[in-house]
């Protein structure tokens, strides 16, 4: 059985293809769903669907979320013992190597010592070294599995992505949790910021026009904890995702107006956008966890069709 990682990478106006990978054999005594799923990272930036169940949309559960708020956070660049050790570094797989602007982005792979259980396979690491205007923010920094999820299926395989999404202020990199050879586990965004935090967040995933949308909330409401707050890199996220309509929009009113005024009056702004699908657009709703059943405000998002179809449509406006 095939499967296959589609990676798309550019700007709205710059938009190519930069990568077909197949995966070959799935191992003959796993009982698997068959793996349908496309990485789709849009625009340089979106992961659009990964190791995601077709049709279902995925959430961690209070198990695998270190507490109940929107993410798992790590405030220091470097922790102790979380760095690469000499040993581990004949063992690296160089996944992204990578200059934008001031920033340089390079993300490895490396074995750990531990198999995934009933495979193997040995659990990848992810190691992440970034600089930006030549000053160092990320030393060899390793992301363990458990770093991703919390109290993750033993199971599970750790698969970075190869194209990140990078802003002024953030450098945000897919990852997905997985059975290995499967479609079947969590996607997550490690959101690496220049002020050297790092930040966790998992995405749900539906396997449609949806997840462009969630991808964008995701990062946006990132952008809004940032302090200061970097306007041009809210305006980049809106042109990558949306329409010049859309762009216009935020221009006139405001960058706020994509958010609904009870988000908006969080300071902290850790929220949980979950999107749904529906006529004309989609509905987005906010919560405070991702175990939270009861979303306290939303918002529909328009959408449009999209001329050049990386994948099928653009945010178009957003109606209060």
């Amino acid at each position: 059985m095939l499967n296959f990682f589609i990676y798309f990478c550019g700007q709205i106006y710059e938009l190519d293809l930069l990568l077909i990978i197949k995966r070959n054999t799935m191992k003959k005594n796993r009982n698997t769903k068959s793996f349908k799923a496309l990485l789709l990272v849009a625009l340089g930036i979106g992961l659009l669907s990964a190791c995601c169940a077709p049709g279902v949309r995925k959430t961690p559960n209070a198990a695998q979320v270190e507490d109940t708020s929107a993410v798992q956070e790590d405030t220091s660049a470097v922790q102790e013992g979380k760095t690469l050790k000499k040993e581990d570094i004949s063992n690296e797989n160089v996944m992204i190597d990578t200059v934008y602007g001031d920033w340089h982005v390079r993300v490895d792979t490396v074995d750990s010592k531990t198999k995934v259980k009933n495979s193997d396979e040995f659990v990848k690491k992810v190691v992440v070294t970034i600089s930006k205007g030549g000053k160092v923010l990320f030393d060899k920094k390793v992301f363990t599995r458990e770093d991703f999820c919390k109290g993750a299926n033993e199971e599970f395989q750790v698969y970075a992505v190869f194209v990140p999404d990078i802003t002024n202020t953030s450098v945000y990199l897919p990852v997905s949790i997985c059975y290995p050879e499967t479609d079947d586990g969590f996607t997550v965004w490690l959101a690496l910021s220049k002020d050297g935090s790092s930040k966790v967040y998992p995405v749900p995933l539906a396997l449609d026009e949806s997840d462009m949308v969630t991808s964008f909330y995701v990062k946006y409401i990132h952008e809004l904890q940032q302090k200061p707050v970097d306007k041009a890199s809210l305006l980049k996220l809106a042109r990558d995702y949306g329409s010049p309509k859309f762009v216009e929009q935020l221009t006139k009113e405001g960058v706020d107006v994509v958010l609904p005024a009870k988000v908006l009056a969080r300071k902290d702004m850790k929220v949980v956008p979950e999107v749904e699908l529906v006529k004309g657009g989609c509905l987005v709703r906010f919560s405070t966890s991702y175990d939270n059943t009861q979303p306290f405000d939303s918002i529909r998002v328009v959408l449009k069709e999209r001329q050049v179809k990386i994948y099928d449509y653009m945010i178009d406006k957003v109606i209060h």
